[in-house]
């Protein structure tokens, strides 16, 4: 087993002047699909001077980004938020979200005529690319997320108006939900670019990000239990079964723009009716808030069935070969799914919907993937 080597680099948010390398104990992170993962380490100030590493002053929490690599390689990146020190240990606990978390806490009330973002028939993806480059365009707000290209050829039509005080991640993220016809992953990346400093990369897939399962790829992921997982757990969630969605959109009550889905086959086959709103206060759009309502339903349709797969980083498939959105050939046999002959006791395809990383200094690395059910695809 190849030596893994974890470097922990603190930077300038702002700037994205490295500020200091740190040796962190204790460190695990995690990277999840359309949303920020999380960052935790520590270090021990009894085995270090304060003052030789400038502590105070290069972990700032909200001024401070954060960068994990691994052989060389950025595998997350993200801001610390907080900083806290326990006098009993002597140490210092660092947390910190990915820069997702950043457009949370910025919102969309832009300072020039004419005071609104208005969109009309424009690809959802350069909704989303304008969105944070709008956010970076004030003073103090550019973090230094480079924006691509990318389109989806579905055109939207959205208006934020500054009263609303929607911050930009809610505004991308409600886009992003919009089920099979509309819809999309986002995620912001770290890499190193060509002169080896970290950089962030607005990522949008249309429809979905990741790599679809084929049993006749090679490299296909696949998992087997008992094999190379230490262990394994199935959730699965009724409550949050919704086959009716009224989509609330723009305007004040009772004249609200509305949109409606109803699953009628799911409560004729037998299901209680169970209904939810959502709340899109930017949207105008009926027929988008149809699409959004229908959206949710395919989403939320059945029981929701999350894994949690534990595996050492080593083995295979090994840590650095599947990312957020993969989907992954998953085989069971255990007292919970027994065989009834040959074979395994349960097959089923999945995706990948967030990885969670123990760097392990004093043990191996242990990696834990979150997964979910494929994403709704029309016939």
């Amino acid at each position: 087993m190849a030596t893994t080597v974890y470097r922990y680099l603190f930077a300038d948010l702002l700037t994205n002047q490295i500020l200091a390398e740190l040796p962190l104990t204790g460190v695990s992170f995690t990277q999840v699909l359309n949303a920020a993962g999380t960052f935790q380490g520590h270090i021990m100030l009894s085995d270090l001077s304060e003052a030789g590493y400038d502590l105070t002053n290069t972990t700032i929490p909200g001024r401070t980004a954060i960068y994990v690599d691994r052989n060389g390689v950025l595998v997350w990146g993200g801001i610390l938020w907080t900083r806290q020190y326990d006098s009993a240990t002597q140490s210092l606990t660092f947390t910190g979200r990915e820069f997702e978390s950043y457009f949370e806490k910025r919102l969309i009330v832009t300072e020039k005529a004419p005071y609104y973002l208005n969109y009309v028939a424009v690809d959802q993806l350069t909704i989303a690319q304008d969105l944070i480059n709008v956010a970076q365009s004030v003073t103090g707000g550019n973090i230094g997320v480079v924006v691509g290209t990318e389109t989806s050829g579905k055109l939207i039509n959205r208006t934020f108006y500054p009263y609303q005080y929607k911050d930009y991640f809610s505004a991308i993220s409600d886009m992003s939900k919009a089920g099979s016809t509309f819809g999309f992953d986002f995620n912001i990346d770290v890499q190193y670019d060509s002169t080896g400093t970290p950089t962030k990369l607005l990522r949008l897939d249309y429809p979905y990000r990741g790599k679809v399962y084929s049993a006749s790829d090679p490299s296909a992921l696949v998992i087997d239990f008992p094999g190379s997982p230490e262990k394994y757990t199935w959730m699965e969630n009724g409550a949050l079964i919704a086959n009716t969605v009224y989509a609330v959109g723009a305007g004040s009550a009772p004249s609200n723009y509305l949109g409606y889905y109803a699953d009628t086959t799911h409560t004729s086959s037998g299901w209680p009716l169970y209904e939810v709103t959502a709340n899109y206060s930017d949207v105008y759009d009926t027929n988008l808030l149809n699409t959004l309502a229908q959206g949710q339903v395919q989403a939320q349709l059945n029981p929701v069935v999350n894994g949690q797969i534990a595996l050492p980083a080593y083995v295979d498939p090994v840590l650095g070969s599947y990312r957020t959105g993969d989907q992954i050939l998953l085989r069971f046999t255990d007292d919970r799914f027994p065989t009834t002959g040959s074979g395994f006791g349960y097959t089923v395809v999945k995706r990948i919907t967030a990885i969670n990383v123990q760097a392990g200094e004093n043990s191996p690395e242990l990696v834990t993937l979150t997964t979910a059910d494929l994403p709704f695809v029309p016939a």
